[in-house]
This record gives C-alpha cells, sequence and structure tokens, in this order.
C-alpha cells in the first residue's frame, strides 16, 4: 500500500510541475528551441558520448589477460563503425590466442568497408595463420568484404589440407565474383 501511495504521489509531482512548467515556459510544440530537429541533435550527441565511454571500455578489455575478456572485447569493437575500432580489431590479428584472432576477422568482416584497403592489407597477410580454424575465419571475412583484390589469396586456399578452410575459400570465392 505503501508503495502504490508512492507511485501515485510520484505522479502527481510530475504531473502538476509539468504543467507548471508548460504554463511559464510554453508547450514543446510552441518552443522553438525544444522541437525534433533540437531532439536529434540532442541524441547524436548522446550517442557519440556513450560510443566513446563504450570505446574506452572496450580498449580495458583488449588488454585483459584472460583471452575471452578480448574476444568479448573484439566482438564489441565489431560492432563500432569507427576507424578507431578497425585500427584496434586489425591489431587483434596477431593475438596469441586463436580465438581472439578468429572473431577478429570475423569483426572486420563487419566493419572493414570502413578503410577497405587498409582491411585487406591486414588480413591477407595473416592467411597464414597456423590454426584452420582462424584461416577459415580470415577467408570468410575476405569473401564479406567482397574485394576482388583478394581473390588469387583466396584461390590458393581451395588446396588447403583442411576441409574446412577449402570450404571457406569456395564459398568466399563464390560470393566476391557473384558481387561484381
Amino acid at each position: 500500500m505503501k508503495t502504490a501511495f508512492l507511485i501515485i504521489a510520484s505522479v502527481a509531482i510530475l504531473v502538476f510541475s509539468g504543467s507548471s512548467f508548460a504554463a511559464i515556459h510554453g508547450t514543446v510544440d510552441d518552443r522553438e528551441d525544444l522541437r525534433p530537429d533540437s531532439a536529434s541533435d540532442l541524441n547524436s550527441i548522446s550517442s557519440e558520448l556513450a560510443e566513446k565511454e563504450q570505446l574506452k571500455i572496450l580498449l580495458q578489455k583488449l588488454n585483459d589477460q584472460d583471452p575471452f575478456v578480448r574476444v568479448e572485447a573484439v566482438q564489441g569493437l565489431g560492432e563500432i563503425y569507427q576507424e578507431k575500432s578497425l585500427a584496434l580489431v586489425c591489431g587483434c590479428l596477431t593475438d596469441d590466442n586463436l580465438y581472439v584472432r578468429a572473431y577478429a576477422a570475423e569483426a572486420l568482416g563487419k566493419i572493414g568497408r570502413i578503410d577497405i584497403s587498409h582491411t585487406i592489407s591486414k588480413l591477407l597477410p595473416a592467411l597464414d595463420d597456423p590454426s584452420p580454424y582462424v584461416r577459415s575465419m580470415m577467408i570468410l571475412a575476405l569473401g564479406e568484404l567482397q574485394d576482388k583484390r583478394a581473390i588469387d589469396s583466396i584461390r590458393s586456399f581451395l588446396h588447403d589440407k583442411d576441409q574446412s578452410v577449402r570450404g571457406m575459400a569456395a564459398w568466399a570465392l563464390r560470393n566476391i565474383e557473384n558481387s561484381q
């Protein structure tokens, strides 16, 4: 009962304070500076600040000793379409942990178009990874980027000793050729 009273009292305060605000300052429709275009500017600034804070947190996670925390950071960076996130993810292609490298490749398949030349210049040398899983993910990323500069490198993996790498190379080649 006490909680219900507090909720009702809070709503009443908001309603009455809002109506006195409207009486003094006018409604949102009456005020030029509070129209939707101002709200979108505010949302843009707010999301920009949130993204900077998110980048800061993900950067800290990239330096964590636990590889699965680094994987989580790489996945998060793969959702942020900024040059800074692209550079950070490219740096993860040489991580000691194969899962970090693999998820870095996956993230580059998503955000690599920010600077496709830079992305390809980082992915192509990383194709010599000892892990078939990582090689497959690198090839997947190249296939998703659909850049014809990767065709010769991908084609060489049609004869890889690992079947999953060969299959991914065939898919990537089809994907690139179908996009042209």
